[in-house]
């Protein structure tokens, strides 16, 4: 059987992360999925990133591997570090520049099964023999997690899809749209709905959007001292859940709290001279009941101006409900064994879970390291933790790449992306 010391599930903005500081102690691993998946396939043609470019960087050791060292050897001088917004285009350019020079060996492979053996783990792919890992990292993203709500479940795919589901929304040029939610994906959604031609309907719960501040571009003393920006965003409470040390001076029950609630639904500020008065929102309805209805939708709400609402598809922008242990590759073992909070994996400042040796990153962490897991700057914060956890783990078991690839090119020191960018 194939061996590892490491074995990263997930090829975003985490799992390459945690990669590049792997590579960089020199720590044999492996790392599985399609880079960039999310991103490439489940985000709308005509997308803006919500964070400011400088918070969409993925962590790397070295310098030089940020968007603004790439923007520069690409050309592209109309990159800022904040006051973006960053296009999806230039995002996956980016990312795929970041993979290309730094993550080179990604496997495509899916994991089926992940199953304690040995002090490790035993993990089974559907394209591949079984490969014992000593240690798993487990960064697969949001994508599992897709919520669609009960009331629109029974729909046929052809009336109602959720908002993941969406490359080109052009194709719902000149249709009669209802998207729901009042965050930043059913709000530009139905921003490009609109610029496509789609008659386009939001149905929000609140009474109103909110819509977050904007920022700007120079920052002064006073602001450091105001709102300190941080790579996640701007202001104090950036600062308490979106560090992770921070966040985890907090009380257990506060910590699942603010979880929960923090970074919650709102649109971004560039976003909303795109909709405010320019969409139909109807704010303060909700959804009872929904059914097929002549060659469409109707919708059945609560509301003080619409109970009723035809639609000739429904777009659910009503986000994801994350249970950790509902990952399909999770044996019946794991699931014993491994804590969680609000079905959030439990783990410690490195991400180590109640399993010794499964690792997870990213959102499945939220409860423990806070709300600002979920997102790119998270990477800042916990990728180097992570990959010390795991070089403590190796050093006090058979040693750092005890089954490492010798000479493979993947293992070779990082080099900075400016003097790699220099010799061209």
């Amino acid at each position: 059987m194939a061996m590892t010391d490491v074995l990263i599930i997930g090829a975003g903005p985490f799992g390459l992360s945690i990669s590049t500081h792997l590579r960089n102690r020199g720590i044999e691993h492996t790392i599985v999925g399609r880079p960039l998946n999310t991103w490439r396939v489940h985000m709308p043609l005509g997308l803006f990133l919500k964070s400011e470019p400088h918070g969409s960087v993925i962590h790397a050791p070295v310098k030089g591997y940020d968007i603004a060292s790439y923007c520069k050897l690409h050309g592209f001088d109309d990159y800022v570090d904040r006051v973006g917004p960053l296009s999806l285009e230039r995002f996956l350019g980016y990312a795929d520049w970041f993979a290309k020079e730094l993550v080179p060996d990604i496997k495509d492979l899916t994991v089926t099964k992940i199953t304690p053996r040995d002090g490790g783990f035993q993990v089974e792919f559907a394209e591949d023999a079984p490969m014992f890992a000593r240690q798993v990292v487990v960064a697969t993203g949001l994508m599992p997690y897709a919520r669609v709500p009960r009331e629109l479940s029974h729909l046929p795919s052809d009336l109602m899809t959720h908002s993941k589901e969406w490359g080109d929304l052009s194709v719902l040029g000149g249709k009669r749209v209802a998207v729901l939610g009042g965050g930043q994906s059913s709000l530009q959604t139905a921003a490009l709905l609109h610029e496509a031609g789609a008659d386009v309907h939001v149905i929000v719960r609140k009474p109103e959007i909110f819509w977050e501040k904007s920022v700007t571009q120079e920052i002064g003393l006073l602001d450091y001292i105001k709102s300190p920006p941080v790579v996640l965003c701007d202001g104090w409470a950036c600062v308490a859940y979106g560090v992770p040390d921070v966040f985890r001076l907090m009380p257990h029950k506060m910590r699942i709290h603010k979880a929960l609630s923090t970074f919650g639904p709102s649109g971004a500020w560039w976003l909303r001279e795109r909709v405010e008065g320019i969409v139909d929102v109807m704010n303060s309805h909700s959804l009872k009941s929904a059914e097929a209805h002549g060659s469409g939708v109707r919708l059945h709400l609560n509301g003080p101006k619409v109970s009723t609402f035809d639609a000739d598809h429904v777009i659910a922008g009503t986000g994801f409900n994350v249970d950790v242990k509902a990952l399909p590759f999770m044996s019946e073992a794991i699931r014993a064994n491994l804590k969680t909070d609000v079905k959030f994996a439990r783990v410690d400042r490195a991400g180590q879970s109640s399993v010794p040796g499964l690792y997870f990153a990213g959102v499945h962490t939220m409860t423990s390291l806070g709300p600002g897991a979920r997102f790119i700057a998270g990477t800042h914060h916990m990728s180097a933790q992570t990959v010390s956890s795991i070089a403590r783990r190796l050093r006090k078991g058979s040693g750092i790449g005890k089954h490492s690839a010798g000479d493979d090119a993947s293992l070779e020191p990082l080099t900075t992306g400016a003097g790699r960018g220099q010799s061209r």
